[in-house]
């Protein structure tokens, strides 16, 4: 209805009818806008429900995984004290033998493999050091074997508390899936105790030694 006040302005005032509200109503849904939002609904759902689907699917029992993994110290190469950052500093190699090929499957993107070293009984309350780390991208880089594998990065320990410790190493990766979670995984452990005094063997070779 018009208002008073533009009445008595005389001042004409249109009528919006149930006619005419059908039609601008039309208008306003047969818009780019409105069509294109329309679109981006619909595959924004479609995609999502897929992706969902997708990472559902690779939890079937034939798809279950089955990793192997042989993991053991080889040689502790030297106990010191680094220097630079005032802490014991312990520098290993190890023996690895892993087949991790079974984790692949059509929703699986890649592998985050390394090793973790862990021990006790410290001023800390707990204490794990990841030495060594590699990115699998397929099922053939994921069936590894190697001995006398090299510590990519010493295990250290700010209180000095690493002379005589029950070492254990944890090989563990994480899945990373194309859609869906991503899980933390263990395969295999092997455990040692480490020297009492601090010593060097100087079987480190110098390319390493310059990288640490």
């Amino acid at each position: 209805r018009p208002s008073l006040a533009a009445a008595s302005a005389g001042k004409k005032v249109g009528v919006r009818t149930p006619k005419n509200y059908r039609r601008c109503l039309c208008r306003a849904m047969d818009s780019y806008s409105a069509r294109a939002n329309t679109i981006f609904c619909t595959f924004v759902t479609v995609l999502g429900a897929t992706a969902a689907l997708n990472h559902l699917s690779a939890m079937l029992p034939q798809f279950e995984a089955h990793p192997s993994t042989k993991l053991a110290l080889n040689t502790v190469h030297d106990l010191t004290v680094n220097t630079y950052l005032n802490m014991d500093q312990c520098t290993f190699s190890f023996n690895l033998d892993y087949d991790l090929s079974s984790e692949f499957n059509w929703n699986m993107n890649q592998l985050f493999v390394y090793v973790v070293a862990s021990y006790n009984e410290t001023s800390n309350v707990r204490n794990e050091v990841t030495v060594w780390d590699k990115i699998v991208k397929n099922p053939q880089e994921a069936v590894f074997k190697g001995e006398k594998v090299l510590v990519e990065y010493p295990m250290r320990d700010q209180f000095k508390e690493l002379r005589g410790k029950d070492v254990r190493l944890h090989l563990r990766y994480r899945t990373m899936p194309i859609t869906g979670l991503m899980y933390p995984k263990e395969s295999g452990a092997g455990d040692f105790k480490n020297k009492e005094e601090y010593f060097r063997d100087g079987t480190i070779p110098e390319q390493q030694k310059k990288r640490r």
